[in-house]
């Protein structure tokens, strides 16, 4: 059972909309007033540490905080050198420190011919062309699990990340810092072509068995099935969509039994879950592929923490300009359901549960921490993408 306290500190650091609207408010005068100038934005803590003893820890993660001032300023690509002598370790060691802490992570350090296909957003015109930020504390450059300079290709994400560290008040805890964990795993695993292949496969399999396409019997829950159309209805009304979403209608089970007959495995289908159209699986695949590192890390964090493939498409496409376009016959518009909306898929992602819920009570230490977890890992990764999208924008515009 976890703490209150504890539940108020992952609280204190969830993005939400209002944090993405003064970053994205206050970026243009930031650039103009102080990056312009060779200037750089930094935070610094009213805090007195003895920052030598401190800095003598080997570990990073649950250390006492180290340093005073945080800082964000430009940089070059993460796939071109950085002469830089100072740097600060990461905090997140799962699976990098040599043991098996975590799974399905790889300690090879990517190319720098991958790292800049992967990084390279898909909504930016060129590479070469973006301006790359860095966060730093008392003026050391913050590294990734396997050494990479922790970079980003906007400047409202790198000043989101750099508030998640000066937001660490008494001692460093990685879990109260989505987006930094997010860019991370998105410079260290995403450009590595294994770990993306691996990946593109692992959310094929959550489409086969999405939790949207399993819908309780009417005649047997009518209020569950009733809250299920009011939040899935309309999102799969727009992946039917052949010009936003996958051109083709999902497979959908209606009551355990049904469910349990439809995702069997059978010698006519080689693999378990339920039967939906080869138009939908083979669109679902070109869209992954067609995904930079960026889009596909957001993808995958929305996706499992969802458990649906189809939310974690729309908020994706929500997010990058995927919207509304007219049918064939133009009398309807396929609005997608989550179009900066990052608070209705979360919505959608938990039908099932807020509704045992307001059946049986919540527990307190359990459902809560599900549900604030939940918001977490889905706004990190729409701020995420709405950061990088409204950075090309401007950069495009001019």
């Amino acid at each position: 059972m976890r703490s209150s306290v504890a539940r108020r500190c992952v609280l204190k650091n969830m993005p939400h909309a209002s944090t993405r609207q003064v970053l994205a408010s206050s970026t243009s005068s930031i650039i103009t007033d102080d990056f312009a100038n060779g200037k750089s934005f930094h935070s610094t803590s009213n805090t007195e540490k003895n920052v030598k003893n401190l800095a003598r820890d080997t570990r990073m993660a649950g250390r006492r905080r180290f340093y005073k001032t945080v800082d964000v300023k430009p940089m070059p690509p993460p796939w071109e050198d950085v002469e830089d002598d100072l740097s600060v370790e990461n905090p997140i060691s799962a699976g990098v420190d040599g043991t098996n802490s975590a799974t399905n992570i790889s300690l090879l350090k990517p190319t720098k011919n991958s790292m800049k296909y992967s990084l390279t957003p898909k909504s930016s015109s060129s590479s070469t062309g973006m301006q790359w930020y860095g966060v730093t504390l008392d003026g050391r450059l913050l590294k990734t699990p396997l050494g990479t300079t922790l970079s980003a290709p906007s400047l409202p994400l790198a000043l989101a990340i750099a508030s998640e560290w000066d937001h660490q008040d008494t001692s460093i805890k990685p879990a109260q810092m989505p987006l930094m964990t997010l860019v991370c795993t998105v410079l260290d695993q995403f450009t590595i072509p294994a770990v993306r292949d691996k990946t593109i496969e692992d959310l094929l399999r959550y489409l086969r068995n999405d939790t949207t396409c399993y819908w309780a019997d009417a005649t047997e829950d009518r209020i569950l099935q009733r809250k299920q159309s009011k939040h899935w209805e309309s999102l799969h009304k727009w992946a039917e969509c052949e010009l936003t979403g996958l051109g083709a209608k999902p497979a959908v089970a209606t009551g355990a039994g049904e469910g349990m007959v439809m995702s069997r495995l059978r010698e006519s289908k080689p693999f378990a879950g339920l039967p939906h159209p080869d138009d939908l699986l083979k669109n679902a695949k070109t869209f992954l592929e067609g995904c930079d590192a960026w889009t596909l890390a957001a993808m995958q964090t929305v996706t499992m923490d969802a458990k649906s493939f189809l939310v974690g498409m729309a908020v994706v496409r929500g997010v990058d300009g995927w919207i509304d376009v007219f049918d064939e016959k133009g009398a309807k518009r396929k609005k997608n359901p989550f179009l900066k909306d990052a608070k209705k898929a979360v919505m959608a992602s938990r039908v099932e549960e807020e509704f045992q819920i307001e059946n049986w009570g919540l527990v307190e230490g359990g459902h809560d921490y599900d549900r604030l977890n939940c918001s977490i890992q889905i706004h990190a990764a729409t701020c995420l993408l709405e950061s990088i999208a409204f950075t090309n924008a401007t950069s495009n515009a001019e």
